[in-house]
């Protein structure tokens, strides 16, 4: 053991000195970033600290959470170069009223900076969407299978509430590009529009209980008509995406009421919804009768000059009672489309299409069996990704 020691010491010192002689890499350096959340007049300053401030390295997929001081400063150090987006989520209750934070900024750290985060105040409402399976699945040859698709609404509140007459909104940007719509304000812009039926007391929903609004409401697990691999079976859903043709195409099911076509840009067979997650959802309650929700849409739609013209409708945010924005992966989160009142985050599905699994909101309490689910306006906070899709299931 002596002589291999003798050998191993001065090769220890020599080590030391040769890193002593490197000099730092020029890329290797760390900076401060201090970030200060833009409350409007609506906040009061006591409600300034703790809210949530998270920076996310848009290109590594790490991200650092800190919670800001009383003037509604955080401060983080030791931060690598690179592109981050700073989010800022915080709820408080002020006289009765909830009241939820959100706002979203993109940052280019190449030095110490400051920078400013604007913050907007939103309320929520009865309605939220629970789920959302998007993402389709496999069948036993390795084909995709999306026919399975489906979104699930749910009564957040602690009344009955009444489904009738709400528009499940597609927007129109896929989030491959900038959004082409920022120029509008206080709108947003879809490629589809489709209504559940019924005059305002048809469709009751109990408190905790939800709708599931199917492609197609058959089960999906039989052998013969769907895909024995399929993670659902949605023969009872409440409604369904049916879209009528004269040479047929899209099968009716026997049980679900279909939903009534406002809009439908890109009209196919059927209601596809984009299984790697380019279809941003809401939902929207346009005032009026149904036939006066259809001179609506058709009396308030935007032309998109591209190389093949195509019109589009606008629904004003005031509409909107909740927004989903989805995305294909933390790459494509920078392509924003629903503004941060509506949504000041973004989830996606990070197994990717044809995984057969999807995005569910988080449970915010249960109250005597009854499940409230977390809304805060921010889909980066509220959405648990990679979940097996469980229809009407509460969990």
């Amino acid at each position: 053991m002596a002589p291999r020691m003798k050998h191993m010491v001065p090769l220890v010192a020599l080590l030391a000195l040769l890193n002593s002689c490197i000099e730092p890499d020029p890329d290797a350096h760390a900076y401060s970033v201090q970030i200060t959340a833009a409350f409007d007049e609506e906040v009061p300053q006591p409600f300034y600290s703790g809210a949530k401030v998270v920076l996310a390295n848009l290109t590594k997929s790490y991200s650092l959470t800190a919670y800001t001081n009383d003037s509604g400063k955080v401060s983080f150090n030791n931060i690598e170069p690179g592109f981050y987006s700073a989010n800022v989520v915080h709820s408080f209750s002020d006289a009765g009223a909830i009241f939820h934070l959100n706002g979203y900024a993109l940052l280019d750290v190449f030095d110490t900076m400051e920078d400013t985060v604007p913050v907007v105040t939103s309320k929520t409402n009865a309605w939220v969407i629970k789920q959302y399976y998007y993402s389709a699945c496999l069948t036993p040859a390795g084909n995709q299978y999306s026919d399975d698709q489906f979104i699930e609404i749910h009564n957040n509140s602690d009344m009955v509430q009444y489904v009738d007459g709400i528009s499940v909104i597609e927007h129109e940007s896929y989030s491959l590009e900038e959004n082409y719509w920022k120029f509008l304000e206080d709108t947003i812009v879809a490629r589809m529009i489709m209504t559940i039926p019924g005059n305002g007391t048809d469709y009751p929903v109990q408190p905790g209980e939800s709708i599931v609004i199917a492609r197609d409401a058959i089960n999906h697990q039989d052998s013969v008509l769907g895909n024995p691999l399929c993670p659902v079976n949605l023969e009872f859903a409440e409604f369904e995406f049916f879209v009528f043709r004269e040479t047929g195409g899209d099968l009716d099911a026997l049980y679900a009421d279909n939903m009534i076509e406002n809009l439908f840009t890109f009209r196919g067979s059927d209601v596809v919804f984009h299984t790697r997650g380019g279809s941003a959802i809401a939902i929207a309650l346009i005032p009026g009768t149904q036939e006066e929700k259809q001179e609506f849409v058709d009396n308030h739609q935007v032309l998109k000059i591209t190389s093949s013209d195509r019109y589009y409708g606008k629904v004003p945010n005031e509409y909107i009672l909740d927004a989903v924005e989805v995305t294909w992966d933390e790459d494509h989160a920078i392509y924003k489309r629903f503004p941060l009142e509506l949504d000041a985050g973004y989830t996606y599905v990070p197994a990717g299409a044809r995984s057969g699994l999807c995005v569910r909101r988080k449970v915010d309490t249960v109250i005597e069996g009854r499940y409230i689910y977390q809304d805060t306006n921010n889909s980066t906070e509220d959405f648990i990704k990679d979940v097996v899709p469980k229809p009407w299931i509460n969990e």
